[in-house]
């Protein structure tokens, strides 16, 4: 500012270097009378502020044919030189604009030329931007309702839900009867709160042991069902459906809903592509339901296209297992229950058969009859015995072998007799 002040100072105050700016334009105006717009024009015109877009400064040599190599100010060039090969360098522009940067290897040019296409190149691109500004500027006029409805449900599909709600409102403002436009508002702002109900509820710590924390567990997945029923009847797009689908499927594995389990998983295979994590989750729901060779035959495609997969390899052998125990006799079925059954139902189907079949109550009956009913007895022992307890009915769901010692059990079989659980304790039942 004082290099740019000094050229209005008459030859008396060029001398006087320690005035500050505001002192030396007093001056100016009182020695010379020129008014303030004048001055301020000219100190414009002095800081290169007078629009010499297109002047051309000259070219600027730099070494080892790279226009980012050493500068070498002696073989600096005119802007009407041409400049040929063997030059390395650019086209040094106004306003600090860079033109023609060149290695070793070109046609011959003059900067004057280069300026002058950078610059218009540069008006070009000034022209555009003020275009689009002036197009976001004018969003919010009438004739871009469509425009804003549109961008909104383009950003529901993709399922950012947030941005959609903001094009929904902007385009209300415009039109608050805009039928289409409230009724996808009013879907996505309702499924919005679902959502966040629901990722609160599947994030939520349980606390607790045991029985304690697994039936609090049972409450949470239960809880989470439901609103994700609410959220599907919403009909929402399809990358909404294949997460929600995601999460019913493994809510209803986790409840051990066997049918809506392998409903929901097919659902999410379906909307996800296939993907090996809905595969993964298709198989365990397939176990559940008691389809044990469609498990094996996913499990066994994951290992193959995944050797290292682990989860692949141990869900195999699972499944192998339990195709193995479901040829043989199914504790569940003895008993008359499903497998999602709670121990308070396992308890009384176990009590009702145990009278049905006890020897007490059919002593009286023929000899074939009396042998049926005890061995059903025994049966139902045994199935209630490994059902009761739960890490042996963990075991057994996972198509581990719980009939415990082979010896133990034909010693007990030659005393006439068998242990069982019953009222919380290990008894031995011996019959007669």
């Amino acid at each position: 500012r004082r290099r740019g002040i000094r050229r209005w100072l008459p030859p008396s105050a060029t001398a006087q270097t320690d005035k500050s700016p505001r002192h030396m334009t007093r001056e100016i105006c009182r020695s010379w009378r020129v008014p303030l717009v004048t001055l301020f024009a000219g100190l414009a015109s002095a800081d290169g502020d007078d629009g010499g877009e297109g002047k051309c400064m000259g070219w600027r040599q730099t070494a080892g044919c790279s226009p980012s190599g050493r500068r070498e100010p002696a073989r600096d060039r005119g802007c009407d030189v041409s400049i040929g090969q063997d030059w390395s360098g650019y086209c040094e522009c106004a306003g600090g604009v860079r033109a023609a940067e060149s290695t070793c290897t070109h046609e011959s040019f003059t900067c004057e030329a280069k300026c002058r296409e950078q610059w218009a190149w540069l008006r070009e691109q000034r022209k555009k931007r003020a275009e689009q500004e002036k197009e976001v500027e004018s969003a919010s006029a009438d004739d871009n309702l469509a425009k804003l409805y549109k961008r909104g449900k383009g950003f529901y599909v993709m399922g950012n839900t947030e941005l959609a709600l903001r094009h929904f409102r902007e385009a209300l403002k415009l039109d608050p009867e805009h039928g289409a436009c409230k009724a996808d508002y009013k879907q996505a702002k309702k499924l919005e709160k679902l959502l966040g109900k629901l990722e609160g509820v599947m994030g939520k710590e349980v606390e607790g042991k045991g029985r304690m924390k697994q039936l609090e567990r049972d409450d949470q997945f239960e809880e989470a069902r439901g609103l994700i029923e609410d959220s599907l009847a919403l009909s929402p797009p399809a990358v909404y459906r294949a997460s929600l689908y995601r999460d019913l499927c493994i809510c209803c594995t986790k409840l051990r809903l066997k049918d809506e389990s392998l409903s929901a998983c097919k659902e999410h295979h379906a909307l996800d592509s296939g993907s090996a994590a809905s595969r993964t989750l298709l198989a365990e729901a397939s176990l559940l339901a008691e389809r044990y060779e469609d498990a094996i035959g996913i499990y066994r495609k994951l290992a193959e296209e995944d050797e290292h997969s682990k989860e692949a390899r141990e869900g195999l052998q699972r499944a192998e297992k339990l195709l193995k125990r479901s040829r043989e006799e199914d504790y569940y079925k003895v008993l008359n229950v499903s497998r999602s059954a709670s121990p308070r139902e396992i308890k009384r189907a176990y009590h009702k058969l145990a009278v049905e079949y006890h020897p007490d109550k059919n002593k009286d009956k023929a000899d074939a009859e009396r042998e049926a009913a005890e061995v059903k007895f025994k049966s139902v022992a045994l199935a209630y015995e490994v059902l009761s307890d739960e890490d042996l009915r963990r075991k057994y769901d996972e198509g581990e072998d719980v009939s415990g010692n082979p010896g133990e059990q034909q010693q007990q079989e030659q005393q006439g007799g068998m242990w069982m659980n019953h009222g919380g304790q290990h008894v031995h039942v011996r019959f007669r």
